[in-house]
């Protein structure tokens, strides 16, 4: 399962690797609205996301991942990551719980 979720994740590497946290939007979101993140990231992580899963998948995936993490924070885990080739527990049962869910 986490080789799925390093391809999940790869097109986010491979965007934000060229943004800088500064280029973060933090702007915090009401009870339950999603965190901005640039287009371009949603784009590609939607496009990655979609050669190996549905559409509802990579739409859930990125909707709670954006529910639970500003743009700041998902850069860290994004060039954590990278970095260990391993996806942290936490973005884990993001993927896990779209993957269960009747969608």
């Amino acid at each position: 399962m986490r080789p799925n979720l390093l391809l999940c994740l790869s097109p986010f590497f491979l965007v934000s690797s060229g943004l800088s946290i500064a280029y973060a939007e933090e702007i915090k979101p009401a009870s339950q609205e999603k965190y901005a993140y640039p287009q371009e990231v949603i784009k590609t992580f939607m496009k990655g996301c979609g050669f190996t899963n549905n559409k509802e998948f990579c739409t859930c995936s990125l909707d709670k991942i954006r529910l639970q993490y500003n743009f700041t924070e998902f850069l860290k885990i994004d060039t954590a990551a990278r970095e260990t080739k391993q996806v942290p527990e936490e973005v884990i049962t993001i993927f896990q719980s779209c993957r269960n869910a009747k969608i």
